[in-house]
């Protein structure tokens, strides 16, 4: 099950509607930004030559991390 947050900026707190993009920055192998924006903040992001990519939030599938652990209702 999907969490509403997954859907919210996480740079200016606006509904995703569009894309999302995924936005990165690492120095020296460690990882200093690593957020789920909105396309308005993507192009921000870009402008501060920032590593931005597109990414799918709506996917219903489960990711390979997480394939393992949902686990049947029994019973129901």
């Amino acid at each position: 099950m999907r969490k509403p947050m997954d859907r919210i900026c996480q740079h200016c707190g606006a509904l995703i509607v569009g894309n999302a993009y995924r936005v990165t920055s690492e120095e020296e192998g460690t990882t200093l930004l690593n957020m789920i924006v909105c396309s308005l903040c993507f192009v921000e992001a870009k402008s501060l030559h920032l590593h931005a990519e597109a990414i799918n939030i709506r996917s219903k599938e489960a990711s390979t991390r997480n394939r393992g652990s949902h686990r049947p209702r029994l019973g129901i």
